[in-house]
């Protein structure tokens, strides 16, 4: 399976909306006077949401293409 260009390009656009969103709650909610333990939150959630992220596209077909396995019977490019 490959992704489309469209694909990626829609995924990428995505992500960095939620990451966006991400930053911007942790920042506007004050997590800590300290940067760093906010740089740790925006960092750690990002994680999290990321990788919920990564199993909801893998749902969704859309921008996906399928090849034949190498050496598939069906296989007439040789």
């Amino acid at each position: 399976m490959i992704e489309t260009k469209t694909r990626s390009l829609l995924k990428s656009l995505i992500w960095r909306i939620i990451a966006i969103l991400n930053s911007f709650i942790i920042l506007v909610s004050d997590v800590s006077e300290r940067a760093i333990i906010n740089a740790l939150y925006m960092n750690i959630s990002g994680f999290i949401i990321y990788y919920f992220f990564e199993r909801a596209c893998d749902r969704i077909s859309y921008g996906k293409v399928y090849s034949q396995k190498i050496g598939d019977s069906n296989d007439k490019s040789f």
